[in-house]
């Protein structure tokens, strides 16, 4: 699905369902800065060094270490 896709439904929806995902981007905004600013430091390191493969236990561990939950 792209952005374009997204952006025709949203344009199909209901005035109160459109409004229910405004209220929902702008509850999440905070986030979202925090989110994008690390995928563009993501995709800057990519761009340095090449992509590097993460294994399931490293993935597990920094989305643990992102979401504040610490380990297990």
């Amino acid at each position: 699905m792209t952005a374009s896709d997204v952006i025709s439904y949203l344009r199909a929806l209901p005035a109160a369902e459109l409004a229910k995902v405004r209220q929902w981007i702008l509850a999440h905004a905070d986030e979202s800065s925090e989110l994008l600013a690390a995928v563009d430091a993501g995709l800057r390191s990519s761009e340095r060094t090449g992509p590097r493969l993460t294994t399931r236990k490293e993935l597990e561990g920094k989305v643990r270490q992102w979401a504040g939950s610490g380990s297990r």
